[in-house]
């Protein structure tokens, strides 16, 4: 019984240090709004690289394969609703990106108030 507890508590350890695996997006998503939920504009010296180090510490990535973003606000804008005006595909893809991480933000999401900050954002992108 003893060695049945051992390998049970073993297995859970072992499960408990797997990195979740999302998306490079919104992997980047995530670290993006924990660190910058409370400002209005990112950081200008702010990079997908630091972005990327964070995330790839955190997360595992499901797609090995480099997006084509080259800056924060093109991952995940400060104004989702202007900066995807004129581009309903693109809206729409966000919006698809958004719903899965305010659905699973227990599992991602650290900071409870970054967490808030994305759920405001997708209702906003909902209703532009």
């Amino acid at each position: 019984m003893a060695q049945q507890l051992l390998m049970d508590a073993q297995k859970e350890l072992e499960q408990s240090q797997k990195k979740p695996k999302l998306s490079r997006r919104r992997a980047f998503i995530v670290i993006l709004e924990e660190l910058y939920y409370d400002v209005r504009e990112y950081p200008k010296d702010l990079t997908l690289d630091s972005i990327h180090r964070k995330a790839s510490q955190r997360f595992e990535f499901s797609h090995s394969a480099m997006n084509s973003f080259s800056s924060p606000n093109e991952v995940h804008p400060k104004d989702p609703c202007s900066h995807y005006e004129n581009d309903g595909l693109r809206k729409a893809k966000y919006r698809q990106t958004l719903a899965h991480l305010v659905t699973y933000s227990q599992l991602y999401f650290k900071i409870k108030e970054a967490a808030q900050s994305l759920e405001a954002t997708y209702r906003d992108i909902l209703q532009c």
